[in-house]
């Protein structure tokens, strides 16, 4: 006997309920990249340690994406890259074909509200990072300061890029919390700027990387051109025992928050991430790519052949760093933003 029309209506209703459950088939994230073009953004200028550990992956980590993939780099300078993470996360495209390079310091950007920060370094996808990023103040041999306690008595010049920089709020923080007489020149082109600015005597000292003085600048050190007074470290980096991480001088524990906070930057480095909403299994493939291409031989020996520093770190714990770095309250927030900003 036929069925009666409502059960077959139901029938067809259902058929069509489990057709539109059943996903159809779509190219794997491998597939995916095979003969696609990959933009890599840089926030900063060429020439300083951004753009050039930026421009290997560029080089090297299509080697490791199935499908071999071009990447092309794109410089975004402006803000401390905040010009560039407001790309990424506002505006890129969120398929895979877009990964991004920015500042170490945009958590602590975020964290103090500043106007410049229109993301949420948390939907950032990490895929890893290259190495640490340790800071510090840097003053010629020609100064008159010599130690961290001259820069205490007197009155020290400093080169400096932007206000709210690591170059500009480092230094001042110092001088709220430590006591040091810190005048920041700002207005200098990235970190390179800062270094020619104290070269050519405009300022005493100038804002540089641990990385820039243990191998690019390694002479400065071993000919005594310059003097490390204080390093943005959390701890003391093994190759300068003797010079003081700016964690050391908190007197309060709200002060000593403060440091860590910004300390903390340090711990994000140099490092690869993702426009926030990346399908999953392209986040996979970008993040087995990346870990890949640190542990070749080939990778490591560019790194050496360029005097760079390596300390990495895979993307799942730098994600973790990261959103611990917004965990602070708003006394340390409201504390933080007294003594970072003018």
């Amino acid at each position: 006997m036929p069925k009666p029309l409502a059960a077959v209506a139901a029938t067809l209703a259902a058929i069509a309920t489990l057709a539109l459950t059943v996903p159809a088939r779509s190219e794997n994230a491998a597939e995916f990249f095979k003969g696609k073009q990959i933009n890599l953004i840089i926030g900063y200028n060429p020439g300083g340690a951004y753009d050039i550990y930026a421009r290997i992956a560029a080089n090297l980590l299509p080697n490791y994406i199935p499908g071999s993939p071009k990447i092309i780099p794109q410089n975004m300078p402006g803000v401390g890259s905040a010009k560039a993470a407001n790309y990424l996360f506002q505006q890129a495209s969120r398929d895979g074909l877009t990964i991004g390079m920015i500042g170490q310091q945009l958590p602590v950007s975020q964290a103090l509200g500043d106007a410049s920060a229109k993301f949420d370094i948390r939907q950032f996808t990490w895929l890893g990072r290259f190495t640490s990023g340790g800071e510090a103040t840097v003053v010629w041999h020609t100064s008159a300061t010599k130690t961290l306690a001259d820069a205490m008595k007197r009155e020290t010049s400093l080169a400096a890029t932007s206000a709210g920089s690591s170059s500009d709020s480092f230094p001042l923080l110092m001088n709220r919390i430590a006591g040091t007489k810190f005048r920041m020149h700002k207005g200098h082109r990235g970190i390179i700027g800062t270094v020619l600015a104290m070269q050519r005597g405009e300022t005493e000292g100038a804002h540089s990387t641990l990385e820039q003085l243990m191998f690019a600048n390694r002479d400065w050190l071993r000919d005594k051109q310059v003097v490390v007074l204080v390093q943005y470290t959390s701890e003391r980096h093994p190759s300068f025992p003797n010079v003081p991480a700016m964690t050391e001088f908190g007197k309060t524990p709200l002060d000593k928050q403060v440091l860590n906070l910004f300390a903390g930057t340090a711990d994000i480095g140099r490092a690869l991430m993702l426009p926030p909403g990346v399908p999953a299994d392209r986040v996979a493939v970008l993040r087995k790519a990346f870990e890949t291409m640190l542990a070749d031989p080939a990778f490591k020996a560019e790194v050496e052949k360029r005097n760079l520093e390596f300390g990495p770190m895979s993307g799942a714990e730098l994600q973790k760093r990261v959103a611990a770095s917004m965990q602070v309250t708003p006394d340390v927030i409201k504390h933080a933003i007294a003594m970072s900003r003018e």
